[in-house]
């Protein structure tokens, strides 16, 4: 890869907002196939699928407390390898069993998330091209896996009663942009990729 163009800014960019607007998650597995697109000027994917019974590829969506999930991607370069951090964080309010459940599910699963921002970009983590098995993506180690969790129902009244989920993955490229339909059930709370 060369450098073939610069980046320009322009006024609709120095106006975005930040934040996360959805956060979808699922585990690997067996019979994934994932499309990379490394079309001009195009960091992407542009499927993201699994083969088996019905409902097999939905995602999970979490919901959190608004302005407080994040994405920060930290990047660091020895022996001439760049590889990339990237640290997804939500709160979840009021914590219960359920909640317990769902975040017990994630303790030792090899996993990757579609973050959308509120621009409605849909980056994705935990899955990367670069160093990855040839032939079985399901071998991905670039995944997303659960870094620690913190939270508390706080002594006051007024404090937050709330646990933060921290997931991280170390991969060897940026995120890249899912340009497929993501299309999200908030009823269900699942998403399926297209």
């Amino acid at each position: 890869m060369s450098i073939d163009n610069g980046i320009g800014i322009t006024c609709a960019d120095l106006q975005v907002a930040g934040g996360i607007q959805q956060i979808c998650i699922r585990a690997f597995a067996t019979g994934d196939s994932v499309t990379f697109d490394n079309s001009a000027g195009t960091h992407a994917i542009s499927s993201i699928q699994k083969t088996g019974p019905a409902n097999a590829d939905d995602w999970k969506v979490f919901e959190f407390k608004q302005e407080m999930p994040s994405l920060t991607i930290t990047a660091s370069k020895e022996n001439g390898s760049t590889s990339f951090e990237c640290a997804l964080s939500f709160m979840l309010p009021n914590m219960n069993s359920a909640k317990f459940k769902a975040l017990q599910g994630m303790l030792d699963q090899c996993m990757m998330a579609i973050v959308v921002d509120t621009a409605g970009n849909k980056f994705v983590v935990g899955l990367s091209e670069k160093y990855r098995n040839e032939d079985v993506i399901e071998k991905n180690q670039t995944f997303l896996n659960l870094s620690g969790m913190e939270g508390g129902t706080g002594a006051a009244f007024s404090d937050e009663n709330a646990i933060t989920v921290n997931l991280m993955a170390r991969q060897f490229e940026l995120p890249r942009v899912y340009s497929g339909t993501l299309t999200v059930n908030t009823d269900g709370l699942t998403a399926t990729t297209t």
